[in-house]
């Protein structure tokens, strides 16, 4: 594989991982509508936001069908982004959980516990143990639970606006509705509908849609669910005869990436503020903006940034002229991608996130004319 070549899958792997990925999802069959009472969608926003703590299991059905480049070393995430994906779910706390997913070439299941995460491979019949916790990594089934999701983006969102859903009977259960709705111009999310069970403040369903898009980027439901907690004995990794056991410390994004910049991140970019420098430890890499307009920039070795640059290119992406450089911008609803190459100053950059392309091309302009002397 040649260097641009192996620059361009693990530049893919990056943008995946550092830009909070929502998929495009096919139609699925419409549930049920419900008959729960109205519950204000502002309690069951808070409901949600301290759902942390409820244990609970049960199967959870996603659909994707983002339309990424081929992700030869990720073809896991592959898979759960175009297709359909079955996940087995036992959730006792933030620390002790665990979930299955089946596929047609094995069973792969990942537990949490106090003492770090571990992965039972079937295929493999290999227990591997994670010492650490990986600083970026991809984008997995777990993540894109309905608890987790719905979690994650009403964290982002805390101030923008609810409005009441009719209730739906989602695994077997009716539950109220709530949609938010961003306030922000410059995100690429339309709205987010998510329905909550009120007793227990748990997600149950969760769709995602992209500005200009008919059908929801994402959806995740339960097909079952029990807010049981689950068996210590569910929760601990039995080996079998015979399998193997290895130990893993979790990958280090600078050892991945190679020298990055030297450089500090920019105090603003295309005028939003810099909200977290240095971001997993990893000097120039800066989260810019608040809620889900929210972008991520780094510099990347040039063998990273050509290998990006490819990717954008082959994927059916435009090139644009910058004063002092070049920028290369796609655009797989509601994901925008730009990378970056300063003539000025000799660097790539890798600009992402659920944000228009205009907010980041502006940032790639800025970005093109730093001296590569800022310390």
């Amino acid at each position: 594989m040649s260097v641009v070549r192996r620059g361009t899958v693990r530049s893919w792997a990056l943008v995946v991982a550092v830009a909070v990925v929502a998929v495009l999802a096919p139609q699925v069959p419409r549930w049920l509508p419900g008959s729960a009472a109205s519950v204000s969608p502002d309690l069951l926003r808070a409901g949600v936001l301290g759902s942390g703590s409820q244990a609970h299991q049960g199967l959870v059905e996603i659909n994707g069908s983002l339309k990424l480049p081929e992700l030869p070393r990720a073809r896991d995430l592959t898979s759960l982004l175009t297709g359909t994906t079955r996940v087995r779910t036992w959730y006792e706390s933030p620390s002790r959980w665990r979930f299955d997913v089946v596929s047609a070439v094995g069973e792969r299941d990942v537990y949490g516990t106090p003492d770090g995460e571990l992965t039972w491979d079937y295929g493999a019949n290999l227990l591997t143990r994670v010492v650490g916790t990986p600083p970026v990594r991809l984008p997995r089934a777990g993540d894109l639970l309905p608890p987790d999701l719905a979690r994650r983006v009403l964290s982002a969102a805390e101030d923008d606006p609810v409005s009441a859903l009719p209730a739906r009977r989602v695994a077997g259960r009716e539950v109220p509705g709530l949609r938010l709705t961003p306030s922000d111009p410059a995100t690429t999310i339309g709205h987010m509908d998510m329905w909550v069970d009120p007793g227990i403040g748990l997600p149950v369903a969760v769709e995602v849609s992209a500005r200009g898009v008919d059908r929801p980027v994402l959806v995740s439901r339960f097909l079952e669910l029990s807010a049981t907690p689950p068996g210590a004995d569910v929760l601990t990794p039995k080996q079998s005869r015979g399998s193997g056991l290895s130990i893993m410390a979790a990958p280090d994004v600078d050892e991945w990436l190679g020298a990055l910049g030297r450089g500090r991140s920019p105090a603003r970019l295309a005028g939003r503020e810099l909200r977290e420098a240095d971001v997993s430890g990893v000097r120039g890499v800066g989260v810019y903006g608040t809620g889900l307009s929210a972008f991520v920039a780094l510099p990347v070795p040039r063998d990273i940034g050509a290998g990006a640059a490819e990717a954008v290119v082959n994927a059916g992406g435009t090139r644009e002229e910058l004063p002092r450089g070049e920028a290369l911008h796609l655009s797989i609803a509601p994901l925008s991608v730009v990378v970056v190459r300063s003539e000025f100053a000799r660097r790539w950059y890798l600009l992402a996130g659920l944000t228009t392309t205009d907010v980041l091309l502006e940032a790639a302009g800025e970005l093109a004319l730093l001296s590569r002397t800022r310390r």
